[in-house]
């Protein structure tokens, strides 16, 4: 079967009504597969297209906060081995107030991976502070530095960090720190906002908030991402796979946005953990399939999205899909993303055939 066929089957098949794939390596795009619908539940909705805008979920993790941190961390402004106390303040007395911040960035400091918190918080006006003193209330899920565990409570801690290191919202520090040098256009959070330069684009849609309402268009689906005003560490950025692919770039070591010297720490898994500061790797039954080396990083988002890539072979493949629209139950992908990656690895993998026309 074709990877375009595998694509088309995936809607077919309920995967997911829509998405984009896109493969290739740090300097060309080898291959971009839209397919699809943006939304299922109106007649006549528009395809997917290469320029619709997904919401990237958890990609915000290492395409924003990762991102970030290395390259205050290569200023020195922020230095990874600092107490976490030292930099939020009210961390001080509970128990992430001496772990360096890096524990934040490869899910290793004790927090939990997640808990309904929004739900008492929604509609607040303080809605920072007080989800901050949720946070902190909690207790830890396990010794800090012993293990991992995936925290996107972690990571809203983290994006806070940053703000306070970078004088400014996380998206305006985004902005003119990684979006504009590297010249990005179709990425960004609140993208429906007023003054948005990507309002009025197509997105892709997710599930509906609760019952009685549309799905969400081009605003954030991950609660607590929607509490903060669709601004945080952990979610919130809308991206077309060809920005993906962009921000993607320089963790191939393209360009000379970050530093050799700190994406090479950045890109190195932590003892005790599968985690990079920033990335996922591969494991055993890991969703990047069969064939990715030892030496490769990626990441999931919550609504269907991917990043995997293999930087020994210089290979990066992007899935961007909307399974979560119209519910999140879906859960197809789980099996359909690792077979798809495999099909591609294989043909990317496989010796060219050889040209008659040359000599033996």
């Amino acid at each position: 079967m074709s990877i375009r066929d595998m694509m088309n089957e995936g809607v077919e098949n309920g995967v997911f009504p829509g998405g984009i794939l896109l493969w290739g390596g740090p300097k060309e795009i080898l291959e971009e597969i839209p397919v699809g619908r943006i939304r299922i539940d109106i007649p006549d909705a528009p395809p997917v297209a290469a320029d619709t805008l997904f919401d990237l979920a958890s990609l915000t993790k290492p395409l924003v906060t990762a991102s970030l941190s290395l390259l205050f961390q290569a200023e020195h402004r922020l230095e990874i081995d600092t107490p976490i106390g030292e930099l939020l303040p009210s961390c001080r007395s509970t128990f992430l107030g001496d772990l360096p911040f890096h524990r934040l960035l490869s899910h290793s400091s004790g927090l939990k991976s997640w808990a309904p918190l929004y739900q008492e918080l929604d509609g607040t006006t303080d809605a920072k502070e007080r989800l901050l003193s949720a946070i902190l209330a909690l207790p830890p899920a396990y010794a800090p530095g012993t293990r991992s565990e995936y925290s996107d409570l972690g990571y809203i801690l983290a994006g806070w960090i940053l703000e306070s290191v970078g004088g400014e919202r996380l998206d305006r520090l985004f902005h003119q720190r990684v979006l504009a040098p590297l010249g990005i256009l179709d990425a960004g959070f609140t993208p429906t906002a007023q003054g948005s330069p990507l309002s009025g684009r197509a997105f892709a849609s997710t599930e509906a908030p609760d019952e009685k309402a549309p799905p969400l268009c081009g605003v954030v689906h991950d609660e607590h991402a929607r509490l903060l005003g669709g601004v945080a560490g952990h979610a919130g950025l809308f991206a077309t796979a060809r920005a993906v692919w962009q921000l993607s770039r320089p963790w191939m070591g393209e360009g000379t946005l970050f530093p050799a010297r700190w994406l090479e720490r950045f890109q190195t898994r932590q003892e005790g953990t599968p985690w990079t500061l920033g990335w996922d790797t591969p494991t055993e039954q890991s969703s990047s399939g069969r064939y990715f080396s030892s030496f490769s990083i990626g990441h999931l988002g919550y609504t269907g999205t991917s990043i995997w890539i293999d930087l020994q072979r210089q290979i990066i493949i992007i899935l961007l899909t909307h399974r979560v629209h119209p519910t999140r139950t879906n859960n197809l992908i789980r099996s359909f993303r690792p077979r798809l990656h495999d099909r591609i690895m294989e043909e990317m993998l496989s010796p060219s055939p050889r040209d008659p026309s040359l000599p033996e």
